[in-house]
């Protein structure tokens, strides 16, 4: 057993540890596994290590062999034994996911670690990078919520969001960072996007564009009208924006229409009061539901 090399699982961590480092920091961690033989068996049994480079000197990468470090007093204990035995001063944990709790006690206690595209936590070199941290996958509703589906519009119409961070985007669009960050989580729940990092910045990456990106997010989008009334009389052009074949035509170079659709803001307890003000009457049930100009 002893004579075993790491399994598979173990060999993809460590390689997805060297691609970190080498984009976090263009570092080449250069690790191979390691059966060394003054080691306890229980140490070999508990833990896989690799040997590599860090700081311009030795380091022992070491990588638990069912996934979790257990208590973070123990390993201590452990990583003590191998320090004597090996004679080397760097040990590095490497976790495939690294929970709230247990990052607070490594932090606190000192003890390097990295989580593959989340955290690099070397404090012998003052290296404290995070990124993101794993969080419950999203599960997406049938229907982009609105602020998705701002961010899948405003790609259709060629604004220039895509690589645009959070906080760029939550500016631009007048919404909180974190509705901005659940859209984003929504699109990606849903293929429209791809997890994008520049350095900490979370950012907006487009899996498709133009007729692909609308033919992806169609079905999936949903109309913002809520309630709609007619109306009959004499709309002035500043009372309300434009909408439906009106606003299509403005557009896109197709002919004008013959007649104007508008929408107004949500009518408020009294109807008739509100569209008075507009100079206008509620078109009755059954009347052609159309505002002339």
């Amino acid at each position: 057993m002893l004579d075993e090399l790491p399994d598979m699982q173990l060999r993809a961590l460590a390689s997805a540890t060297e691609a970190y480092a080498r984009e976090a920091f263009d570092t080449h961690l250069h690790l191979d596994p390691i059966k060394p033989l003054g080691l306890p068996h229980f140490l070999l049994d508990r833990y896989s290590l690799f040997r590599g480079e860090l700081l311009d000197g030795p380091a022992i990468f070491v990588l638990p062999q069912n996934g979790s470090v257990g208590g973070v007093e123990e390993y201590l204990k452990h990583r003590e034994q191998m320090r004597r035995r090996l004679d080397i001063n760097l040990f590095v944990l490497i976790l495939d996911g690294v929970p709230a709790a247990l990052r607070r006690r490594l932090v606190e206690k000192r003890v390097a670690f990295i989580a593959p595209d989340t955290q690099f936590y070397i404090p012998e070199a003052l290296l404290d990078l995070r990124e993101v941290y794993a969080s419950q996958p999203v599960t997406p509703s049938e229907q982009l919520s609105p602020t998705a589906q701002v961010l899948v519009i405003a790609a259709l119409l060629g604004h220039e969001i895509d690589d645009a961070n959070m906080t760029q985007l939550a500016d631009r669009y007048r919404v909180a960072i974190m509705s901005i960050s659940r859209a984003v989580d929504e699109l990606e729940a849903f293929k429209l996007a791809k997890p994008h990092h520049v350095g900490r910045q979370r950012r907006l990456r487009f899996c498709l564009d133009g007729a692909q990106l609308w033919h992806a997010a169609a079905e999936r989008l949903q109309s913002p009208v809520r309630k709609s009334r007619a109306v009959i009389g004499k709309l002035q052009k500043n009372q309300a924006v434009v909408a439906g074949e009106s606003a299509l035509a403005r557009y896109q170079p197709a002919a004008e229409v013959d007649f104007s659709g508008r929408r107004s803001a949500r009518p408020r307890r009294h109807d008739d009061q509100q569209h008075a003000g507009f100079g206008c009457d509620l078109a009755d049930e059954g009347e052609d539901q159309r505002v002339f100009g």
